[in-house]
């Protein structure tokens, strides 16, 4: 049995986006205000320091401290309302996808070639779906069989060398033959929800029976399920099919089926498609090349 270096894990939990502000209740600070607050702060100052200079036990005169009072009152009430010095993100967007990378590695990528657009990359697609319903982005980006099994409409498609589906390869340590299909065990990243995953891996296979399927997080988890045995077989996507036996001194059967094919990334919009259409569609082709595909369509 091959060697298999750990696998660090994926550190990277889901919050909801902080609360931006009303901007209908901002309202511009009046010229001069805290120049004015921090005037009477300095007078204040020095008069109670001339009075403890000369020995005086007595209190700066009230009509001043009064005056101090509403103005720090007013300029209180002004800044809680104006507008903060630093605004929020123009957009958000949300990514579930199937990739070596971590999460937060490809989360740092995609942000920094979208300006302003507040990023949140999930490695898990339970984390994905939560987000959604609780505190939906304006658009979210996954494996077109994701949004499909959210009930999820797919307004742009990527595409790699013009298909808009990708090449899975089944993958096992065992001799592969079409009329065993059915009986493997299996493992593949989660495409579609728990109870609809059995049935999405038969049709991939090709084949009539759901067979029993085991789900994981992470390419590199696939090759944990060969190496202990946990399943017969793994659903690859061809694009890591160099890189994942290279981390293996394991032989491995390759069997290349028409039925397994899966849709690659795709974009739904679920409110202000114009603050965000533009940035995916410049994303750069090294980020897109991480998503799996080249262009949208």
């Amino acid at each position: 049995m091959g060697q298999l270096a750990s696998p660090a894990r994926i550190a990277h939990r889901w919050s909801p986006p902080r609360a931006r502000p009303n901007d209908a209740l901002a309202a511009p600070v009046l010229p001069g205000t805290f120049r004015r607050i921090a005037e009477l702060l300095a007078a204040r100052a020095r008069l109670a320091g001339a009075f403890r200079r000369q020995g005086r036990a007595v209190q700066p005169p009230r009509a001043p401290a009064a005056l101090l009072a509403a103005a720090l009152l007013l300029g209180s009430c002004l800044l809680l309302l104006s507008s903060p010095l630093t605004a929020g993100p123009e957009a958000t967007l949300y990514v579930y996808a199937v990739t070596p990378l971590r999460a937060r590695a490809l989360e740092q990528k995609i942000e920094d070639a979208m300006p302003g657009v507040d990023v949140t990359v999930f490695g898990k697609l339970s984390d994905f779906k939560t987000a959604l319903e609780v505190s939906p982005p304006n658009a979210a980006l996954s494996p077109r069989p994701v949004l499909t099994s959210l009930n999820r409409g797919v307004d742009l498609q990527g595409l790699r060398a013009g298909s808009d589906a990708e090449q899975y390869l089944l993958v096992s340590t065992k001799l592969l033959a079409r009329d065993m299909l059915s009986s493997f065990r299996y493992g593949i990243v989660d495409l579609v929800e728990r109870k609809s995953l059995p049935r999405f891996v038969a049709g991939l296979l090709g084949v009539n029976d759901a067979p029993e399927v085991q789900r994981v997080t992470k390419i590199e988890d696939l090759l944990q399920l060969l190496q202990f045995q946990t399943a017969d077989a793994v659903l690859l996507p061809e694009r890591f099919r160099a890189d994942f036996e290279s981390k293996s001194k394991m032989s491995f059967t390759i069997l290349s089926l028409s039925t397994a094919k899966v849709g690659l990334v795709a974009v739904t919009f679920l409110s202000e498609r114009q603050s965000i259409e533009g940035a995916i569609r410049r994303l750069p082709k090294h980020v897109l090349a991480d998503l799996g595909v080249d262009e949208w369509r």
